[in-house]
C-alpha cells in the first residue's frame, strides 16, 4: 500500500475514535449533554406549551339516572353525537333548581381556557370557576341565560392564572326553563409554567 493511503486511514481511524470516546462515557453508553443551553430552552418551551385535557373526575349537586345522566358521564372527550337528552351526558335530578358539576383533572395548569361541551339545553350555564390545587374557587365567568344553539361548544377563555387550577366547576340555572340541561364533557387548556 502506498504510504499517503496508510497515512490518510490513520488520520480517519483517529478521527473515528476521537469522536467516539467523546460521544461516549466509561460504560459505553452515551453521555447526557448537560451543558447545552437548548437542553433548558427545550424544557422551558414544553412547559409553556399549552396543553388540552379532558376531566378524570367529576361530582355533582344532583344525578337524573344510575348509570346514565350521572357526573362521570362528563369525564372523558365528548361522546354525545347530537343535542337532545342523552344518558352519554351530565343531567341534575331536578328541572327547576341551581345546579353544578365540577370536574378533575390529571395535571394541574395555569389555565387559559374552558370548553364546556352543552348537549341539551345549552343556554343555562350562569357560572363557571376554576379550582385551584388549595381547593380555592375562582370565577371566570358569569351570566344570566341565554339563547344559544345546541349541541353547544361553548368557550372561555382568559389570561393565564397565576395559580395551578386542578378543577372546574360549572354551576346551571334551571329554574327559568323547567327542563333539563346537559353537559358531555368539560375541556381545561393551560400551561405547566
Amino acid at each position: 500500500m502506498k504510504p499517503k493511503y496508510i497515512k490518510l486511514i490513520c488520520v480517519v481511524l483517529a478521527l473515528a475514535l476521537t469522536s467516539l470516546a467523546c460521544g461516549f462515557g466509561s460504560s459505553g453508553t452515551p453521555k447526557a449533554n448537560t451543558e447545552n443551553p437548548a437542553n433548558t430552552a427545550n424544557t422551558e418551551d414544553t412547559a409553556n406549551t399549552e396543553i388540552d385535557q379532558w376531566a378524570s373526575s367529576a361530582s355533582a349537586s344532583s344525578e337524573f339516572g344510575v348509570s346514565g345522566w350521572i357526573a362521570t358521564q362528563a369525564t372523558g372527550a365528548p361522546d354525545t353525537t347530537a343535542c337532545g337528552d342523552n344518558a352519554s351526558a351530565w343531567a341534575s335530578s331536578s328541572t327547576n333548581t341551581v345546579e353544578w358539576i365540577q370536574t378533575g383533572y390529571t395535571t394541574p395548569v395555569h389555565a387559559t381556557q374552558v370548553v364546556i361541551y352543552i348537549t341539551y339545553n345549552p343556554s343555562y350555564v350562569t357560572n363557571v370557576e376554576l379550582v385551584d390545587t388549595n381547593g380555592s374557587y375562582h370565577s371566570v365567568y358569569t351570566a344570566y341565560p341565554k339563547p344559544m344553539d345546541c349541541p353547544a361548544k361553548m368557550i372561555i377563555s382568559f389570561p393565564r392564572t397565576s395559580y395551578l387550577v386542578s378543577g372546574i366547576k360549572v354551576t346551571i340555572d334551571l329554574t327559568t326553563l323547567n327542563s333539563w340541561s346537559e353537559i358531555d364533557a368539560v375541556q381545561l387548556t393551560g400551561t405547566l409554567k
